[in-house]
């Protein structure tokens, strides 16, 4: 088809070499740019949810020290929230310019919420509507209700182990942020979180395995450091996460905001950013809650996803 594009090529934002992979049906669709989370996600958006590039050039971006992204003696003050957004904000101008947009739709799940929210409240003018996934409101009272929620649960079953494996991790707060080593106390919230369902609904090793592992090992962009990579922490993007209070911060956008949460969401709560949905004013905005979810509607409900983007979001009159 002469409209249809696949590619991945590597691209300078903010002198930093940056991958980015672009597949679209139409390259007259709208493009919709992805800000992945705490780890890159690539993988999972294409085997999940690329029934989008049939009504969207999608953009499939890795950010700075992420997978193909990543370099391996890049300077740690290179990766600070500031440089973050206006990679985002280079990257859009570049899509608009490319595909003749005057605007264009934003999406960002969890870690890439906090990114996304903040590049509209600073260029809200570039895009059409912001699509929030594991929306961040308050991380730090976020996570110290995760915390109760894993611990009061290993209470119920009377796992003894997992009791004292909970309390041996500190809770974070204001005054901590900077002692704590955040790579080993969020892998091991996250096991936590894996075996008792908060990051994946009714979580199993087959699911795991289906949802999380072999989107990655299959992508045929990805060699084999890029798989290792994709799923690499990194301590300053947890440090920048709990230090923006978003609820408190940011509480009126200029463009239409749709957010899409998993009620079973241990890593970013959900009442939590219902909260703070309630509390935002947007010239538009919807809340979307999915009942079979925790951390990644787009990839364990991607049916309802896919559709609620393209018949709600997209062509909503």
């Amino acid at each position: 088809m002469l409209n249809k594009i696949d590619e991945s090529k590597f691209i300078k934002l903010g002198n930093v070499k940056q991958f980015f992979i672009i597949r679209s049906d139409n390259i007259k669709n709208q493009v919709l740019l992805l800000l992945h989370g705490g780890t890159t996600e690539t993988a999972h958006f294409i085997k999940f949810n690329h029934n989008l590039e049939k009504y969207f050039t999608v953009v499939y971006w890795e950010q700075r020290g992420e997978g193909k992204s990543y370099e391996k003696n890049s300077d740690s003050k290179l990766l600070t929230l500031e440089k973050y957004i206006e990679d985002i904000h280079e990257l859009t101008n570049y899509l608009k310019d490319r595909f003749q947009k005057e605007k264009i739709y934003l999406l960002g799940h969890s870690m890439g919420t906090l990114l996304g929210m903040k590049t509209i409240d600073k260029y809200p003018n570039d895009y059409i509507a912001y699509i929030s996934v594991s929306q961040v409101a308050d991380p730090i009272k976020s996570d110290n209700i995760a915390y109760d929620s894993l611990l009061n649960t290993a209470k119920e079953k009377g796992n003894t182990k997992d009791i004292d494996k909970i309390l041996s991790i500190d809770r974070v707060a204001k005054e901590n942020l900077l002692d704590l080593d955040f790579t080993k106390r969020t892998n091991e919230l996250i096991q936590l979180s894996i075996k008792y369902g908060g990051l994946y609904h009714q979580s199993s090793f087959f699911k795991m395995l289906k949802t999380s592992l072999l989107p990655i090992l299959t992508l045929k962009e990805y060699n084999f450091r890029d798989k290792m990579r994709a799923i690499k922490q990194h301590e300053e993007r947890i440090l920048f996460y709990y230090q923006n209070n978003l609820i408190d911060n940011i509480t009126k956008i200029e463009v239409p905001i749709y957010f899409i949460h998993g009620k079973d969401d241990y890593i970013i709560n959900y009442n939590l950013t219902k909260e703070y949905f309630k509390k935002l004013k947007a010239p538009k905005k919807e809340f979307f809650t999915f009942d079979k979810s925790a951390h990644f509607p787009p990839f364990e409900e991607s049916k309802k996803f896919n559709d609620i983007i393209v018949n709600q979001i997209l062509l909503a009159k």
